[in-house]
């Protein structure tokens, strides 16, 4: 499944929790239902990022782990 995308983000080689807090700053200048790509490498910025997305107003259409890192799709609500 391909996802098109309004915004790419990456933050790979980026330590926690800068891939999260690049992620709502991305977020925050987004319209309602424009899609953020987040490129990470960093296995903790997983989990901080789900929390992230579960409690603001956007939704996780996509998550996998791919040869660039682990890749998010948001789309801001």
């Amino acid at each position: 499944m391909t996802v098109d995308y309004d915004v790419l983000l990456d933050a790979t080689l980026q330590d926690c929790p800068l891939p999260t807090i690049q992620t709502k700053d991305a977020l925050d200048l987004m319209s309602s239902g424009q899609i953020l790509k987040v490129i990470t490498s960093k296995e903790g910025s997983v989990r901080n990022i789900r929390t992230f997305v579960a409690n603001n107003h956007c939704e996780l259409l996509s998550e996998f782990n791919a040869n660039e890192g682990y890749i998010f799709m948001i789309k801001k609500l």
